[in-house]
Formats: C-alpha cells, sequence, structure tokens
C-alpha cells in the first residue's frame, strides 16, 4: 500500500477552516487539490501545513486573489489534471464545455468546484470529479486507483 499518494481533492470552503483542518487531520494527505471559492481559505492552509503540496484555483468568489490562476494543468501519479473552479464553464447548467476543454487539454482527469453537488463520472476515458462543498464537509480522496467521495460531518455517508 506504501508508495500511493494520498491526495484530498476538495473545493468551496466558503471561510469554514474548521472543517477544512478537521478534514486534512482526519485524512493526513500529501497533496491538497483545492478547486476554488475562498482559495485564500486554502492558501491559509498551506501555511499552516507546509509540508503538504498544495495545488489551488480561484473560483467566483476569489475577487481579490489576483495570485491565483482560473485554471491549472497538473501532473500527479501519472495523471495529466485540468483544475478548475467551473463557473467559467457554466457547469451549474451543462457539462459540455467543461468536456470539451478537459478533451481539448488532453486530460485523463478533470477536478472542479462550484455547484456544491459532489459528482463523480467518467467519459471518454477522463474522470471528471466534483468533491462538493467543504462547507459542508464533502471532500474526495484519491489514493492509488480509488477515487472516493466523502463527508466529514455526516456521520452516516463513508
Amino acid at each position: 500500500r506504501r508508495g500511493e499518494m494520498k491526495v484530498l481533492i476538495c473545493s468551496d470552503s466558503h471561510k469554514r477552516l474548521d472543517i477544512f483542518q478537521k478534514v486534512i487531520d482526519r485524512e493526513l494527505p500529501e497533496v491538497v487539490i483545492f478547486a476554488g471559492d475562498h482559495s485564500t481559505d486554502a492558501l491559509d492552509m498551506s501555511y499552516v501545513y507546509s509540508g503538504i503540496k498544495f495545488f489551488i484555483v480561484r473560483g467566483n468568489t476569489d475577487y481579490f486573489d489576483r495570485d491565483t490562476s482560473d485554471e491549472l494543468v497538473i501532473e500527479l501519479e501519472k495523471e495529466k489534471i485540468l483544475l478548475v473552479h467551473g463557473h467559467l464553464f457554466g457547469v451549474k447548467s451543462y457539462m459540455s464545455e467543461l468536456e470539451k476543454e478537459a478533451e481539448s487539454d488532453g486530460v485523463s482527469m478533470c477536478i472542479f468546484g462550484h455547484t456544491h453537488i459532489p459528482y463523480y463520472k467518467e467519459k471518454n476515458k477522463i474522470k471528471y470529479i466534483n468533491p462538493g462543498a467543504m462547507q459542508n464537509g464533502n471532500y474526495a480522496i484519491w489514493e492509488g486507483r480509488k477515487i472516493e467521495l466523502r463527508n466529514v460531518v455526516n456521520k452516516y455517508k463513508n
């Protein structure tokens, strides 16, 4: 089992640093991927947990974040990943624009947020992951070949 990196995928923390911290302390990830909305929360966490590598994009509420980009393409665990918040692709209404972007970027995984609804789907060999809103305790864990949607608040959901 060792050798597999544990990655926390999250988004939309909306100032709930208490939940963010609880999830990091519970899961002890080596990497955190944050898909926007209160990117400053993720930046704050990156200072607190300096041993963890953070990848962060801006969301639609991150008006004052001039340092973080709207979109990142990263390579992790042999996957090429598109990381966006989703608002610029209209993900609350449809997935087609985001799917087009992911396909043209040639990624194998696309991580987004914005809708606050956990979502996992594989289409045309691309995994689409929305961890849901961290402010509601929703997040995803990616370890090895497995991606699991989890919730830290509701104990009846893994």
